[in-house]
């Protein structure tokens, strides 16, 4: 298991429903290890597989709710 570890900003990311919607999408996401959504700062610590999810994949599914990750 390859484990990356990063922070990304939040597009698209307001209220503390959005932080509620990005939990629920990321619990949804296999390879997912962990993650702190960091709302004071529209921010998400993300630790994930990249051997079974990648950051691309991950960003893509957060998309379809209206949200992106920012590098």
């Amino acid at each position: 298991m390859a484990e990356t570890f990063n922070m990304y900003m939040i597009k698209g990311y307001k209220t503390e429903k959005d932080a509620e919607v990005i939990e629920e999408v990321l619990k949804s996401i296999d390879g997912i290890i962990k993650f702190k959504i960091e709302k004071a700062f529209g921010a998400v610590e993300l630790t994930y597989d990249d051997e079974k999810v990648t950051r691309e994949e991950i960003s893509n599914k957060l998309k379809t709710k209206g949200f992106e990750l920012k590098y």
